[in-house]
């Protein structure tokens, strides 16, 4: 029994969570019931206070957990074979600027059936390095995850180089770091954070996101990143040690997810709510309103800090990339779902022969590049004109929706095999080893309606338990949801159609971390609370 000190506020004081059910009737026994007080007794969230984050404990389990996490996810790749995401030419543009070229052979069926994961020292010139057609440098935080890939390649008796299974075994060690703090950061008894972390580890090896650790693809520093400001936000949220150290984990893992991918900038609002979610409690409504500010301040100032970095990322992204995302939105996502694509053309402002690039790419024997008017797109198309055209056309959003619900729930890359060629795997064969999102992904393809109930529901239980104030999980709950509606428009209205599926892996991702969260948020839920005595 922990005793309750008089010179803390009651908000501040942890609350207790008892392992029984809340609404039980007197008298009334069932298998079902028995099987619910049984899970609530053994992985219950039980008292919030207990397992301290200083206690050496804790600690020990914290670091005994990440280190089972590292272990599963470096077997769950490479034994009894090593699998990964095969690339489908992207991934030069990135890892070059470490100076190697992939060993890989030149035809496109041949390189993308199987994974390559040798890439040798190489020298280039002009514009053979960075983005495709204009040679402009790739920016991820990736990088810091290729440059220790490339350290520990010749450690591990690789070629010459970087070898990208080097850099998955970077990603299985972050990751299991990334594990040891999120059981440190839960609320909760040690079965209770053992379990979630455990349900975010199956999560996370599903083939669906964990073949993205070996691959050049900038993927696994977005996974990772997403993460690791769930942690951070965690640590936040619960208190614990000085807190300007906890603001500064914060910005540091939102600064490393929003530069992963152009994608990610999505995370700023949703970041800069969940930075100035406070708890408000009676005795700081009582505190003056000077001190009420003070609390705000550092916050407020982390918010602006995160915003530069996410200007400074988007001011040194390829401005081709830009240009082709806008082509896509508007040939590939725009003109062939509409009912009139002459009149959508004129209100973009752009000539009416353009109707003939409608469902092209760059790429494409009918692209708009061969148009005569083709300067045009670039005069009059940006992001805040395609902004304006979704207001103004809010019937399109319906659609549009359907279509990013359909890529979700499809998140298989359609191009690209899991295995080495020399595994004895067949071309382009996909390893399902852990197909537990892909299973229920698959699943809820049947009933679409399913993943926005998916959404609702965490979203719900996220703000019943936010108002109970009992620990920072509700909170996490609500920001996931937004972060992934956010991600979610951001890629269907700002990137086009092309690769979608590959766009909507991080939406994909955010979506199955609301299984973990549904299952501590009802485990709270279904506890009951009381507050000690004074």
């Amino acid at each position: 029994m922990v005793e309750a000190r008089p010179d803390v506020p009651e908000s501040e004081r942890p609350t207790r969570f008892a392992p029984e059910p809340l609404r039980r009737k007197s008298g009334t026994s069932s298998p079902l019931r028995s099987a619910a007080a049984y899970l609530a007794r053994t992985f219950g969230p039980g008292e919030v206070g207990s397992g301290a984050p200083g206690s050496s404990r804790l600690r020990g389990v914290a670091v005994l957990s990440g280190a089972l996490a590292s272990l599963v996810m470096i077997l769950r790749l490479f034994v009894p074979q090593t699998v990964g995401m095969a690339d489908q030419g992207a991934g030069q543009q990135l890892l070059c600027s470490l100076g190697v070229r992939n060993l890989r052979p030149w035809g496109y069926a041949d390189f993308t059936n199987f994974i390559h994961p040798s890439w040798m020292p190489h020298q280039y010139y002009g514009e053979a390095c960075g983005f495709a057609a204009s040679g402009e440098p790739v920016y991820s935080s990736q990088l810091l995850l290729l440059w220790l890939g490339k350290w520990l390649t010749p450690v591990l008796a690789w070629e010459p180089g970087l070898d990208t299974r080097a850099v998955g075994i970077v990603c299985c060690v972050a990751f299991g770091a990334l594990i040891a703090g999120l059981v440190a950061a839960l609320p909760g008894r040690t079965p209770f954070r053992v379990l979630i972390a455990a349900l975010v580890t199956l999560v996370t090896a599903d083939g669906v996101f964990a073949d993205f650790f070996v691959s050049p693809y900038s993927e696994p520093a977005a996974l990772l990143g997403t993460l690791a400001l769930a942690v951070a936000l965690l640590r936040y949220w619960n208190g614990g040690g000085p807190r300007w150290v906890s603001v500064l984990i914060v910005v540091l893992a939102a600064a490393f997810t929003v530069w992963a991918m152009p994608q990610m900038v999505s995370w700023l609002p949703v970041v800069a709510l969940a930075l100035l979610w406070l708890p408000v409690g009676r005795a700081r409504r009582r505190a003056s309103t000077r001190r009420r500010w003070q609390a705000f301040v550092m916050p407020t100032a982390a918010v602006v800090a995160i915003a530069g970095v996410a200007v400074a990322f988007l001011a040194v992204v390829p401005k081709r990339a830009t240009e082709m995302n806008l082509y896509n939105t508007v040939f590939a996502s725009i003109l062939p779902s509409s009912p009139d694509p002459v009149a959508d053309l004129t209100w973009l402002g752009l000539d009416r022969s353009f109707v003939t690039a409608s469902g092209s790419t760059t790429d494409s024997i009918n692209s708009a590049v061969y148009n005569p008017h083709y300067k045009q797109f670039g005069k009059q198309i940006n992001r805040g004109k395609i902004v304006a055209f979704f207001a103004t056309h809010p019937d399109r959003l319906i659609g549009l929706g359907e279509r990013g619900i359909s890529a979700l729930l499809t998140p298989e890359l359609r191009d690209g095999g899991s295995y080495t060629a020399d595994s004895g795997q067949g071309p382009a064969v996909k390893e399902r080893r852990v197909p537990v999102v892909l299973g229920l992904y698959t699943a809820m393809k049947a009933a679409p309606v399913a993943l926005p109930g998916l959404h609702l529901l965490t979203l719900l239980l996220g703000f019943a338990v936010a108002a109970r104030r009992k620990s920072g999980i509700g909170r996490l709950a609500v920001v996931m949801v937004l972060g992934c509606w956010a991600q979610f428009w951001v890629v269907l209205i700002f990137e086009g159609q092309p690769d979608i599926h590959r766009q909507m892996i991080l939406a994909g991702f955010m979506t199955a971390l609301c299984v973990p969260l549904l299952v501590a948020l009802a485990g709270i839920l279904a506890s009951k609370s009381t507050q000690p005595r004074s």
